[in-house]
């Protein structure tokens, strides 16, 4: 797109449950999910924005900090705000976006379920893909699909701002396991307090991390994840748009 992402739909459907899941919990803890909007602001709501919260977590307060810019205050707290997209990514495989921290990132491991906190990270979902899909992906796939549609999502690549993970390092996400790849952007020796700009081929890291071509994006979250750490976090996301180079 040169479109910013924001629209405005206030109740979550099922398939993002399936979403939440595959990046926090994996299939079989979809159950414990919840929806709100308590720490959402109108303002962030009126530009579109839908939340996903955790049953017995405490949600992060996301708000809007000027034109296509989010502000997430994270204080012991894991939550994520998300949307829907059509984006053809053979026309348009690169995203970009700008954010920063105020604070640094607190020690944590990616890797290990109950220390895998990360200050920001930016999440992209794709359409399943019977073709490229493994063996277990196909075997779960008529179970999803009959409980949440065919458009829940196959698999799920995120961009993080890590703690000491080096950049570039590709993680498996310990709850989604092989469908969700963490691809670490920034860390804890990246500048502080200023707008650090992002740009990823989104159909060459998927190509590394998952093999096969993607021909289509589902959907783009926003989260912050301090729960593990009990610690506090600032963090900013503006100017994410998909664009053909």
């Amino acid at each position: 797109m040169r479109y910013f992402i924001f629209f405005k739909i206030k109740r979550l459907t099922p398939s993002w449950y399936i979403i939440a899941g595959l990046i926090f919990f994996a299939y079989y803890n979809i159950s414990h999910l919840k929806s709100g909007s308590a720490e959402i602001s109108e303002s962030v709501e009126k530009s579109g924005w839908r939340e996903i919260q955790f049953v017995d977590k405490k949600p992060n307060r996301f708000s809007k900090c000027g034109q296509g810019c989010i502000q997430v205050n994270s204080d012991s707290a894991v939550s994520m705000i998300q949307h829907s997209l059509k984006i053809d990514i053979t026309e348009k495989k690169f995203l970009s976006w700008e954010w920063k921290l105020a604070v640094p990132p607190a020690p944590s491991d990616l890797a290990r379920k109950g220390k895998d906190d990360r200050p920001l990270a930016v999440y992209i979902t794709f359409p399943f893909d019977y073709q490229n899909a493994s063996m277990s992906e196909r075997a779960m796939r008529p179970l999803l699909e009959f409980s949440y549609g065919s458009e829940a999502p196959g698999r799920v690549l995120s961009y993080v701002w890590a703690s000491a993970e080096s950049k570039g390092k590709v993680i498996e996400s310990p709850f989604g396991g092989a469908q969700h790849k963490m691809i670490v952007k920034r860390n804890n020796r990246s500048r502080l307090g200023a707008w650090l700009k992002e740009k990823v081929d989104i159909v060459a890291d998927y190509k590394d991390v998952f093999g096969g071509e993607p021909k289509s994006v589902s959907h783009i979250l926003i989260s912050s994840d301090t729960d593990d750490t009990l610690s506090f976090t600032t963090g900013f996301v503006r100017n994410m748009q998909f664009t053909p180079n």
